[in-house]
């Protein structure tokens, strides 16, 4: 369905106006402040130093942010997230996750909530899989017809899908048990859409690829810090922050790959078994 190599970098020879950059970035867990720690890591900092390595590099890109943005949901979170985005002079497109309060998001972030974004010969759908109260994710029936609707709107677009909870296992016990618990009805609705390229997820906080009744489904690591791949039980692994990117190109391939950064004056607390 795509041509994707991970992890290669591209020279100038692939710089093209109708190449489409965008980043990932994803469970940042922000605090009431910039003091905030979580599992010993300053969520501000790693989430500052991972913005300008994005600036310095990737400055033309369009940014979706897919969820977790505030560790609890609080108004004073989602202050920070907006300052810190708007110093970056990032284009952006956010989505919630299951750490985050939808509602407060809505009235507290200065860019709005959009669904579905146009670019030339591609749309970018955000899909809202957090449920209030729950950790798992799951699609609403609102969710599931407004994609079926989007996607007939744009039949003639390649598509692109970003949600918070991964439709699929990682082989990683715990974390699956969190995944889109009605993935089947997804996968329902897209089946009819042949345009569907690839799926991005957050939650996770590791890089994964799966193939999801041929769809490619990318998990992205956090800004943050990392989970252990395939442990059956929370695990928080020493691996650094990082962020996704992704380059579509007009005949509907992809490249993707990943970029972890060295975050200084971080103490991982590997001994968390929770939050």
């Amino acid at each position: 369905m795509s041509a994707v190599k991970k992890g290669q970098r591209f020279g100038e020879q692939d710089s093209h106006d109708d190449i489409v950059h965008l980043v990932q970035l994803t469970d940042c867990h922000l605090g009431l402040d910039c003091a905030f720690n979580l599992a010993g890591v300053n969520t501000h900092d790693t989430f500052s130093q991972v913005l300008s390595e994005v600036k310095k590099n990737r400055s033309s890109s369009f940014a979706f942010v897919t969820g977790d943005i505030a560790c609890e949901g609080a108004e004073a979170s989602y202050q920070l997230f907006s300052k810190m985005m708007a110093s970056t002079q990032l284009n952006y497109s956010w989505l919630p996750g299951n750490h985050d309060d939808f509602q407060q998001m809505q009235k507290t972030i200065s860019q709005p909530f959009v669904k579905d974004k146009v670019f030339g010969e591609w749309v970018v759908i955000s899909l809202v899989s957090s449920v209030p109260g729950r950790v798992n994710g799951a699609l609403s029936a609102y969710e599931l017809q407004a994609l079926s609707d989007l996607l007939e709107k744009h039949k003639n677009k390649f598509v692109l899908l970003f949600v918070h909870h991964p439709p699929v296992d990682i082989q990683c016990q715990w974390l699956d048990e969190q995944r889109i618990a009605n993935s089947d009805m997804l996968q329902e609705v897209i089946s009819g859409h042949d345009k569907v390229q690839a799926i991005f997820t957050g939650h996770v906080h590791q890089e994964s690829e799966e193939s999801w009744f041929g769809v490619p489904v990318y998990t992205t690591p956090s800004t943050c810090f990392q989970f252990t791949s395939k442990s059956a039980t929370f695990s928080i692994s020493h691996q650094s922050p990082g962020y996704r990117w992704i380059e579509l190109y007009p005949n509907g391939s992809i490249k993707t790959g990943v970029e972890h950064i060295i975050c200084n004056g971080q103490n991982i607390d590997r001994s968390c078994i929770g939050y």
